[in-house]
């Protein structure tokens, strides 16, 4: 079943690049839509300062351990997304970074996810609505959030280099389109979770949707 599954992900490869790059313009527009000067956003902003403060406290070895570990895992999660059966998952003993092994061919999903999926955060969200309820101490739960979100905007940075091996693997210019494109809209799902939680995710994306029709249209108008 994985070998069709990755036939089918990876036959898609080259259409979901260009539907990301033509989306590009609508994907930076749609910012412009989120009021930032609201409430939740001032205290996930203090997360992110927070996360920031720790970031140049805490020593750079113990932060690259957890990059690794989370950078792994989110590879193991994508190939049992997708119906892998994973091997094995090790760190280097030297901290120098990990690898893992699953059966199949695989596909660029499972390549590529640590460069555009915030584990840390995503798992957050899914207990985030639980936490708001029975704390009731909302500055907190949105500090922690944006803690998580700064942890996946530092670790994406961190780990994009021209050296990368997995960027290597599925090229330099596929991967740039994924991997901007991808964490332009993941980003903007995050920002919308912080407003409005899942209802804010769907109308974001629907927001989305609509810029990419509108922009669709436009050159239609133009050429036609």
């Amino acid at each position: 079943m994985n070998k069709v599954i990755d036939f089918m992900i990876n036959l898609c490869r080259w259409p979901v690049a260009l539907v990301l790059l033509f989306s590009l313009p609508a994907l930076v527009k749609s910012y412009w839509y989120f009021n930032f000067m609201a409430w939740h956003f001032y205290y996930m902003a203090s997360g992110i300062i927070f996360f920031w403060f720790i970031a140049f406290t805490v020593g750079r070895e113990l932060r690259g351990q957890i990059q690794t570990i989370a950078h792994e895992l989110t590879h193991t999660m994508f190939a049992y997304l997708t119906l892998h059966f994973v091997k094995r998952v090790r760190l280097n003993p030297d901290g120098s970074g990990g690898s893992m092994a699953f059966a199949g061919r695989g596909n660029w999903l499972i390549t590529l996810s640590p460069y555009f999926f915030p584990l840390f955060a995503a798992v957050y969200m899914l207990i985030m609505p639980w936490l708001l309820e029975i704390t009731g101490k909302y500055w907190l739960v949105y500090a922690v959030f944006g803690y998580f979100v700064a942890y996946y905007w530092e670790t994406v940075l961190s780990q994009v280099h021209r050296e990368q091996t997995d960027i290597i693997k599925e090229g330099y210019i596929f991967s740039a389109i994924i991997i901007i494109g991808l964490n332009l809209l993941v980003t903007g799902c995050l920002f919308a979770f912080n407003s409005q939680q899942w209802h804010g995710v769907q109308i974001y994306t629907d927001l989305v949707w609509r810029l990419c029709v509108g922009q669709w249209n436009w050159l239609c108008a133009l050429f036609v």
